[in-house]
């Protein structure tokens, strides 16, 4: 390339010009039109003017030529149509030199200022020709049909970006205007954004238009959509995330109301039902409890006594309502949060017809069992039965008339204690951990209480259930009736049992249990010291308990029941809903005891080291039952044991973070 000469090349898809001033070696030295020297290669040089400049002139007249030279161009290229040039030559199979289009849209004495002009059309369009070498090519008239279309949709995407931009700029200064047409796919993208960051298909778009917008929050995408009004403040992400529904579908709701109104003409009685409302059993619950499935009642029958467990009758009710089966199966359980209940049948069942309501007759599955002074049953029926609850207690309640010795109770505790301690002979295995209790009223107040499971009521009613969920299991497997089985191997090592709860003890506990198996078959299960477990007694609330209720009905009524097979097939179905429910509401959980710490920053709480890792210790929480990391720190050290006050330090619910400090 000689000296002097004018150059177009392009910087961040710019045209520039440029004036060569030295050469050297297929490296080229030039000044820009914006008055910097820089080193271009050939591959760098988009077009050689056939224009030169003396370099010897001035710097500052040098650039000035090359700035007119630059805009003398931008003025010619008004006159240029590219596509009325590619009408011309579209039907022409061979390439064209740039200096012959240049003829054909001006004329044979065309300048370098008209060539470079063209370039420069040329360049900014790229629907009409492709540029091979030195050569520019007509496209065929299909070709620039597709591209047309493509940059009318780019066009539009940009026009949408724009709106949505502005909208969004918008609602996050807290200002209102209205929204763009596009505001459902916005607010649709927004929220996968929240729920899924970076793995979002269309992420790449969401972090764009929030640029536009210019919103750098790492939190934007859910905070927009509180402004909105889409989220609350204290939205579940952890409910969208996993895709748990919260409403019934329609046709749900609709075998719903059959139901309702088949039960307002009455309780349809089947031949091998039992009437048992002479019996006025009572229910324990906790006092917020809503759907009560279960019953106790007492008789003297001589010496002995004859226990009556009664679950309430959901699988009858069910019985060729094909859609709330199918829902209840593909959610698995009840789910219970601090701020909201989701159930796995609809309220006006699961609260209604087929709760066990003082004063109201409700179809039963009643396991009467007579038992001795000893603790030793002697015999047990199941049998479908209609009864009518007589007493509704709640936990503390029963626990103060135990105290009060009131008579009925205090015989079912004491044939509980006994129970109980056959079982304990046979090998029991459990850890006494208190309930945590987290709750969230209408005023977004949060509570966190820790509620003693092994309360005198709570004893009691587990072990009842504990009672009939084995003889389920018994029946069921003598019957060699195919069932969903509950089984837990032994511990893979010996540790004393814990006559009250101890966090460390616990810990190093839960890391030697074996986990809880489900099987088509029978497996002994160490933690309740039975040769064969399933559960019944929470037919309301989780699916495997409804099964287990329609197998025995089925038995008990001839009627057709599950087998191995189909059972095997909802195992795999419901087992992963059920541990995604499970992991939901543990997260749940944990954000609202978060969201209560972010207001006690710099509070203290004691707490137990439970382990210790290369970077930091595993510490238990005691008022809060919460396992979290602390940092490790090299002027302290701790061994697993210590007690220890730790202070909260930072805390930030919706990100998950708590950050804890020894005092």
């Amino acid at each position: 390339m000689e000296i002097g000469k004018v150059v177009a090349f392009f910087e961040q898809k710019k045209i520039l010009c440029a004036v060569c001033l030295e050469a050297k070696e297929n490296k080229y030295h030039f000044l820009t039109e914006e008055n910097r020297e820089i080193s271009l290669g050939p591959n760098r040089i988009a077009h050689v003017s056939s224009h030169s400049l003396n370099i010897n002139f001035p710097r500052e007249t040098l650039v000035a030529d090359l700035k007119k030279f630059g805009e003398r161009q931008r003025e010619l290229m008004r006159a240029i149509s590219i596509k009325d040039l590619w009408e011309v030559v579209c039907s022409e199979a061979e390439g064209f030199s740039l200096r012959d289009l240049t003829e054909l849209v001006f004329d044979s004495r065309a300048s370098s200022d008209h060539e470079m002009a063209l370039f420069r059309a040329l360049a900014d369009d790229r629907v009409y020709f492709k540029q091979k070498a030195d050569l520019y090519e007509a496209r065929d008239p299909e070709k620039v049909g597709q591209i047309l279309l493509q940059l009318e949709r780019e066009a539009g995407q940009e026009r949408e970006l724009q709106e949505a931009s502005v909208w969004l700029a918008a609602v996050w200064a807290g200002e209102t205007g209205p929204p763009p047409e596009t505001n459902k796919r916005i607010v649709a993208l927004l929220k996968e954004m929240a729920l899924f960051g970076p793995e979002t298909p269309e992420y790449a778009r969401g972090k764009a238009l929030l640029e536009r917008a210019q919103i750098s929050s790492p939190q934007a995408p859910f905070e927009l959509l509180v402004r909105l009004g889409e989220w609350g403040e204290d939205e579940n992400l952890f409910l969208h995330q996993h895709q748990i529904p919260q409403a019934f579908p329609e046709k749900v709701i609709g075998e719903a109301g059959q139901i309702l109104a088949q039960a307002e003409k009455g309780i349809p009685v089947h031949p091998q039902d039992r009437d048992l409302t002479f019996l006025h059993p009572l229910t324990i619950d906790s006092e917020f409890t809503r759907d009560i499935d279960d019953a106790l009642s007492l008789e003297r029958v001589g010496e002995d006594y004859r226990v009556g467990i009664h679950i309430t009758d959901v699988a009858t009710f069910l019985n060729r309502h094909e859609e709330i089966f199918q829902e209840a199966m593909s959610r698995a359980t009840s789910i219970y949060l601090p701020d909201q209940r989701i159930p796995m049948i609809p309220p006006a069942l699961s609260e209604g017809t087929c709760s066990l309501v003082v004063g109201e007759k409700r179809r039963a599955l009643s396991f009467l069992v007579r038992i001795n002074s000893e603790g030793k049953i002697l015999e047990y029926q199941i049998t479908p039965s209609i009864l009518q609850v007589e007493r509704r207690l709640s936990y503390e309640l029963v626990d103060q008339l135990l105290e009060e010795e009131d008579e009925e109770l205090s015989r079912l505790q004491q044939i509980a204690e006994k129970l109980f301690r056959r079982r304990a002979e046979s090998g029991v295995f459990f850890i006494p951990r208190p309930e945590r209790v987290v709750r969230v009223n209408r005023d977004r107040e949060i509570t966190i209480c820790k509620r003693d499971r092994e309360s005198p009521s709570q004893k009691m009613v587990s072990e009842f259930m504990i009672l009939a969920n084995s003889l389920a299991a018994l029946f069921l497997k003598e019957g060699g009736v195919p069932a969903i089985y509950r089984g837990q191997m032994e511990p893979r090592e010996r540790i004393p049992p814990m006559g009250k709860f101890d966090p460390l003890q616990a810990y190093r506990l839960r890391r030697v249990m074996n986990r809880v198996e489900v099987s088509t078959r029978p497996l002994r299960h160490s933690g309740i010291g039975a040769e064969a477990y399933l559960t019944l007694t929470s037919p309301i609330r989780r699916f495997y308990d409804l099964l287990t209720e329609q197998q025995i009905l089925g038995v008990l009524r001839g009627n057709p029941v599950f087998n191995e097979t189909q059972l095997e097939e909802i195992i795999t179905k419901v087992g992963p809903t059920i541990s995604k429910v499970g992991l939901v509401e543990e997260l749940t959980e944990q954000y609202w005891i978060l969201r209560y710490l972010e207001r006690r920053v710099n509070s203290t709480t004691p707490a137990v080291i439970l382990d210790r890792f290369a970077n930091k210790y595993l510490v238990h929480l005691n008022e809060y039952l919460l396992e979290v990391d602390m940092a490790a720190n090299s002027s302290r050290t701790f061994v697993p044991g210590d007690e220890v006050l730790i202070r909260v330090e930072k805390v930030n619910a919706r990100a998950g973070v708590l950050k804890i400090v020894p005092v």
